[in-house]
């Protein structure tokens, strides 16, 4: 009998509320509606996905990193999750109400079941809400939690939040991974298994080489899936190609360099899929440092960028020049913000205003750290260039992730490039720039502070009226793009390699890998397209993916 996969349809009067940041009328549900999977033949055994680190935690109460929520979203389950449209959509709820302005109500499916056979319960979803919220625990996460006043488990299945106050964006605080009842809350003990509801379990872990999932035996999986999937620990960007182009993994999504996509595509055993995401670059700075407190010195790094050309030549197009953290796709995003065109001698004028004048050979006491993991190096050679043409050096300090993110969160850093995933409610630009939230309590790591800035976005998050709550985040973009607690360098496309074998991937503008549990594999060793296999006859056997670098 084929296996039957759910999928979740929200009302009108959630999609609109949700959209617009709101909590909704009194009642608003989410109908559960079934599907069924086609069959498909038998399906070789695994998936090889390629990963550029090891994740930090598999607890989705102190995952913070982009690896560690990528996996996660595979072994837990939330009580909603976030749709490709930017939807809120039932998981382990199968509906949920506002019965109050201050309380919402989440009713949650039945037969939902840990990996180890134990009913998942409103108890389960109250305890993981309270380990988070408990001071002890060190939760990253407990910030983001912070307007909740109590939950409740009513019943077996009916979980209530009480919050402490009207917040615009309480349903983001329902995307949490739920653990079972009791689970020890261990921040320090680093990557440990942890029993999830979700489509696959853990059952294996070696650092810095792979992640081992199977199936999760009380979740009913696609006919021709792959019983396992296996995340592959790959640092190095070309040897993440090779294994593309021999077969030896399955498929990678975001990591693989721009200028080696060509060789990929003209392998005819692979596809590419490109898409617009939301995912943002920025550069941060550190407002510890006096230096880098100075607006004048911040608008001349901006100005001394070229993030035109690194996109058109070194990123061959594959990212959208970024004016600020939300994505012209988002409901709130504004377009009317300040700019910062390459203009070098716009950033020399302003450097010698703000005391940094330039020596006989042009260069100025102004010396300055950029931290990076081996993935980024490139980019800070980059930079280092670009603003040694306007009189400033920069040291490049590299580091592998967990060390380069610890810094990071301590503050241990004068300029540093990250990126933001998953970004869908502009109640982020609480958690990054007011000036109470930096770590462990927030995300404000460069410690920028601006009353204005506190201002505006603390009314963000008590607003419930659109057009207000569209306002107010105007206005907090525009400050944001003249203040310059960020450089905004782009978004990225979300650029997914696979073979052709790999079907059903459903790809999100944030980069989630959610849909990767109910692909389906050709049981052929491989698929090859007419017109690729006609042109791979006429070349070599395939070349070095080096020599176009």
């Amino acid at each position: 009998m084929p296996s039957r996969r759910p999928c979740l349809a929200s009302g009108r009067a959630l999609h609109g509320a949700v959209r617009e940041g709101g909590l909704g009328l009194a009642l608003v549900a989410l109908v559960l509606v079934l599907g069924c999977a086609r069959p498909k033949a038998a399906a070789p055994t695994a998936l090889c996905v390629e990963v550029e680190s090891s994740p930090l935690s598999f607890d989705p109460r102190f995952a913070t990193d982009a690896v560690s929520s990528r996996v996660g979203e595979l072994l837990f389950d939330a009580l909603l999750r976030v749709d490709a449209a930017g939807r809120f959509k039932g998981n382990l709820a199968e509906s949920v109400e506002s019965p109050a302005p201050l309380t919402l109500v989440f009713h949650l499916r039945p037969g939902a079941r840990f990996t180890d056979g134990r009913p998942l319960t409103a108890r389960d979803v109250k305890y993981s809400y309270d380990s988070v919220r408990d001071p002890a625990t060190l939760s990253p996460k407990r910030a983001g939690l912070e307007p909740l006043a109590e939950v409740l488990a009513l019943d077996r299945r009916t979980v209530v939040m009480r919050l402490k106050r009207v917040y615009a964006p309480a349903l983001e605080m329902a995307l949490l991974g739920v653990v079972p009842y009791g689970t020890p809350a261990r921040p320090k003990a680093g990557p440990r298994a942890v029993v999830g509801s979700g489509p696959l379990r853990l059952v294996r872990f070696v650092r810095d080489d792979r992640v081992e999932l199977a199936r999760n035996r009380f979740r009913p999986a696609p006919v021709g899936a792959p019983r396992r999937v296996i995340f592959r620990i790959v640092p190095d960007p070309t040897v993440r190609v090779l294994a593309l182009a021999k077969g030896s993994c399955d498929f990678a999504e975001n990591n693989i360099e721009s200028a080696l996509l060509p060789y990929l595509e003209r392998r005819p055993a692979l596809r590419l899929e490109r898409a617009p995401g939301t995912s943002y670059a920025y550069l941060a700075f550190n407002f510890r440092d006096r230096r880098l407190a100075d607006l004048r010195v911040r608008r001349a790094i901006a100005y001394a960028l070229d993030r035109e050309s690194i996109v058109r030549f070194l990123l061959h197009d594959t990212a959208r020049l970024a004016s600020g953290m939300l994505a012209p796709e988002n409901w709130a995003w504004e377009p009317d913000v300040a700019r910062y065109d390459y203009r070098p001698e716009r950033a020399r004028r302003l450097l010698d205003e703000a005391g940094y004048p330039a020596d006989s050979a042009g260069m100025r006491r102004l010396e300055l750290v950029f931290k990076t993991t081996p993935e980024g190096r490139w980019l800070g050679e980059v930079f280092q260039g670009m603003l040694k043409a306007v009189g400033v050096r920069l040291r490049v300090r590299v580091n592998e992730w967990a060390t380069f993110y610890a810094d990071i969160q301590r503050g241990n850093f004068d300029l540093a490039a990250l990126q933001w995933v998953g970004v869908n409610d502009p109640h982020h630009y609480y958690m990054i720039f007011d000036s109470r939230m930096t770590p462990p309590r927030g995300l404000n790591r460069g410690a920028y502070g601006n009353p204005e800035m506190d201002r505006l976005v603390e009314a963000g998050e008590v607003a419930l009226e659109p057009q207000k709550r569209r306002r107010i985040y105007a206005a907090v973009q525009k400050l944001a793009a003249a203040d310059l607690p960020y450089v905004s360098l782009w978004w990225s496309d979300n650029v997914v390699v696979m073979k052709r074998r790999v079907e059903g991937f459903k790809p999100y503008p944030n980069g989630s890998l959610r849909s990767l549990a109910a692909v389906t594999l050709e049981s052929r060793a491989e698929l090859f397209h007419p017109a690729a296999s006609s042109a791979a006859a006429k070349r070599s056997a395939g070349g070095d993916p080096a020599g176009g670098r």
